[in-house]
């Protein structure tokens, strides 16, 4: 089955890219989660949460105002979208649009609930909770057509940075804009595939199922806190065991509160901290981890250990010089999409300049909940949102210029967090003093990882200690602080 990367040339693995890497003639059993973008709060994510939160207000205020017309044109505008290869069909991705009689069955599922009665319906990434008839399929498609501009402006930057060609397409029905609260029609430009156009998706937006599920919620949480409720109060659900200790039965309390989506509205709404518990759960699992998308995606065992001894094998062959900096550029953005992800994500082209050589600097968004860039970006002096990254093939020692190219690229919005990559230093000690004295002048702090420094951190996951990464950082950084 072919994946983008076999399509488009790019010798880059699933780990490597910050996109699902798809097999393009088939699903994928993945969803786009609301949810998971919600947990970010960096600004691709903060858009599109805005951009969902817009589309359902919008649904919600036109059913309070019994607006059936106004209801029935927002909804059946979604379709099954075939574009990002994400779902559970089986043989070639099909999708369907809704079309009205679907549009208004599920405007009557919204009506009809306990949820949207009492107000506890607020969020798209709940409705799978309290809504009959409204899945994990349901909720990624609606996302998906919510964030097809978003998603389709994602795509057109990875484009961008491997050089992959995009085409106007009109096929994939209108975007959602929030600014006039409506669908509108407009041309996107995307890559294409057997003449049809593929939409990507950032990792970190998809799960193997719904981060908020409604069985899941019933069964561990509900259940087990009317199971205590049960037991504390006493009666016939109270059975003893022959210690004298005495306990209450999940099946004894099923009996009693069966599945229905109406009561786990009305559950919520008599205990919302059980919900926010639940959240606050789902939301420390993280992303999916690459051996998560090599299984689903690739179909195939990964292992990061082998994989962080062919990177260095692959690093330690590309001879330094211009002729290949292109090589060296596209190796090196992937070990940092490797070493770093899910704390570094969504790499955008920001300059490329020819002077005898392809000079690549490349965005990226902090995206961190913990280690060493989530310390940065909470730094007074880093407020590292984006951190740039400089690929430095040369075989000469970096001068000045270089350090401020990237110096240049930072901003007290944009932060000021630098990573210049180069194959070896002559004089490290006299370059990092140089690179001090930048950070003494206000100009931002640039840790520079030579070669060996890269096959370091890859040896530290090929040994299986990858959380060691974030010491060495943190070791590099000190050096411009001090």
């Amino acid at each position: 089955m072919p994946r983008f990367s076999q399509v488009f040339s790019l010798s880059n693995s699933q780990s490597q890219l910050d996109f699902v890497d798809v097999e393009l003639t088939r699903d994928v059993p993945l969803y786009l989660d609301p949810y998971a973008i919600q947990l970010k709060s960096d600004d691709w994510s903060d858009l599109c949460i805005g951009q969902i939160r817009s589309f359902f207000t919008e649904v919600l205020n036109a059913l309070r105002e019994n607006n059936e017309a106004r209801a029935t044109h927002l909804l059946s505008n979604l379709h099954e979208p075939n574009e990002t290869r994400f779902g559970v069909s089986k043989g070639r991705p099909r999708g369907r649009a809704i079309g009205e009689k679907k549009a208004r069955s599920l405007a009557n599922s919204i009506t009809n609930s306990r949820a949207f009665e009492t107000g506890v319906l607020a969020d798209v990434s709940e409705a799978e909770l309290f809504i009959k008839y409204i899945g994990p399929d349901t909720i990624s498609d609606l996302t998906t057509n919510v964030l097809r501009q978003q998603l389709a402006d994602y795509t057109a930057e990875q484009c961008e940075l491997y050089g992959i060609a995009t085409h106007p397409t009109n096929s994939l029905g209108p975007i959602w804009n929030a600014q006039v609260r409506d669908w509108q029609a407009v041309t996107l430009h995307l890559p294409r595939y057997d003449g049809k156009p593929i939409l990507l998706v950032p990792k970190l937006s998809v799960r193997h199922r719904l981060a908020l599920n409604s069985q899941e919620f019933y069964t561990h949480h509900m259940l087990e806190y009317l199971k205590a409720e049960y037991h504390q109060a006493g009666g016939a659900l109270v059975k003893s065991y022959k210690d004298g200790r005495t306990y209450v039965t999940k099946e004894s309390v099923k009996e009693i509160h069966p599945f229905i989506k109406n009561d786990l509205a009305q559950f919520v709404l008599d205990h919302p901290e059980i919900l926010e518990f639940y959240k606050n759960l789902k939301g420390a699992e993280g992303p999916l981890s690459n051996e998560d998308f090599a299984r689903v995606v690739a179909q195939s065992n990964f292992d990061e250990r082998v994989f962080a001894r062919t990177l260095i094998q692959l690093l330690t062959a590309i001879p330094a010089g211009p002729a290949e900096a292109t090589k060296y550029h596209n190796l090196t953005l992937g070990i940092c999409s490797f070493l770093f992800y899910p704390g570094l994500s969504y790499p955008i082209k920001e300059a490329e300049i020819h002077q005898g050589r392809k000079r690549i600097d490349i965005k990226f968004t902090n995206t961190a909940t913990s280690g060493f860039f989530f310390e940065m970006m909470n730094s007074p002096a880093a407020r590292a949102n984006s951190v740039y990254v400089e690929c430095k093939n040369y075989s000469r020692e970096i001068a000045n210029p270089e350090l401020d190219q990237i110096a240049g690229r930072f901003s007290p919005n944009r932060g000021k967090l630098g990573l210049l990559l180069c194959r070896s230093i002559d004089d490290r000690a006299r370059f990092i003093e140089r690179c001090r004295d930048t950070a003494g002048d206000h100009r931002g702090f640039i840790i520079v990882l030579e070669d060996a420094d890269l096959i370091e951190y890859l040896e530290l996951v090929e040994n299986g200690v990858r959380d060691v990464i974030n010491n060495r950082l943190r070791g590099r950084y000190d050096e411009l602080a001090s």
